[in-house]
C-alpha cells in the first residue's frame, strides 16, 4: 500500500512538471538566479560558447513558437501532447541553428529584435496613440507588431553580413538584456526585502541593458578571424 501511494506521489509531481514545462512556466527565485548567470556568462563570453547560445535560443524559439501556434490554434491536446509537439519544433530550429551558423544568427538576432526591442517599442508607441486614433483600436496592435516584425527583420538580416561581429554583439546584447531583466523579475521574490529598486518599465534598467551591453561588446572584442 505505501509504494502504491509513493508512486502515485510521483506520478502526480512528474505529470506537474510536465504541465510547468508544456505551458512554459519558469518562475521563482532559484529559476531566475540561473538564468541571471547563464546571462552573464553569455553576455561576457558569448563568442566562445556561441553555438550553444545559438543552440539554446534556435530550441527556445521553436518551443515558443510551436506553444503559441497551439495556443491561437486552440487545438485539443493533452500536456503530454503540447510538450512533445513543442519539444520536436524546438529541436529541429536547434539543429538548424548550430549546423548552419550564419541561419541560427539569423534566428538569434529575430528572436532578440522581437523580444526585447519590438515589444517595448510597441508598447510605447501603443501608450501614445490611445485615444487619440481614428481607426478601430484592434488595428493599433497589428501595425506596431508588424513595424516590430520588420525591424526584426532588418536587424536578423545585417547580422549575416558580418559574422564576427554580429555574434560578439548580438551575444552580449542578449546576455545583457537577458541579465537586466532576470533581476527586475527577481526583485519581487528575493529573500530580502528590495522593494525600494526602481521599477521595470523605469529608464535605470534601459541604461543598464546598454551598459552592460557595451561591457559585453569590450570584453568579448569584436575583431579577430570569424
Amino acid at each position: 500500500m505505501e509504494n502504491n501511494t509513493i508512486g502515485t506521489d510521483v506520478n502526480g509531481k512528474l505529470q506537474t512538471l510536465v504541465g510547468q514545462l508544456a505551458e512554459i512556466k519558469f518562475e521563482g527565485m532559484v529559476m531566475y538566479a540561473v538564468m541571471l548567470c547563464i546571462c552573464l556568462i553569455i553576455c561576457l563570453e558569448g563568442y566562445h560558447i556561441y553555438r550553444l547560445v545559438l543552440l539554446v535560443t534556435g530550441f527556445s524559439v521553436g518551443y515558443i513558437l510551436m506553444h503559441n501556434l497551439i495556443e491561437m490554434s486552440g487545438a485539443a491536446v493533452n500536456a503530454e501532447q503540447k510538450l512533445l509537439v513543442q519539444g520536436i519544433a524546438g529541436i529541429i530550429l536547434a539543429i538548424l541553428s548550430t549546423t548552419m551558423i550564419r541561419t541560427g544568427v539569423f534566428i538569434a538576432g529575430f528572436y532578440f529584435a522581437k523580444y526585447f526591442l519590438a515589444v517595448p517599442v510597441a508598447q510605447f508607441i501603443l501608450s501614445k496613440m490611445d485615444g487619440t486614433v481614428a481607426y478601430p483600436k484592434f488595428l493599433t496592435p497589428v501595425i506596431t507588431n508588424a513595424i516590430g516584425l520588420i525591424a526584426a527583420f532588418i536587424f536578423a538580416r545585417l547580422t549575416v553580413e558580418a559574422l564576427r561581429p554580429a555574434i560578439v554583439i548580438l551575444t552580449a546584447a542578449v546576455g545583457a538584456f537577458g541579465l537586466v531583466n532576470c533581476f527586475v523579475h527577481m526583485i519581487p521574490v528575493f529573500p530580502i526585502d528590495i522593494s525600494f529598486m526602481p521599477g521595470e518599465g523605469s529608464f535605470i534598467w534601459a541604461i543598464a541593458k546598454l551598459f552592460m551591453t557595451a561591457a559585453g561588446v569590450g570584453v568579448q572584442g569584436i575583431k579577430g578571424e570569424e
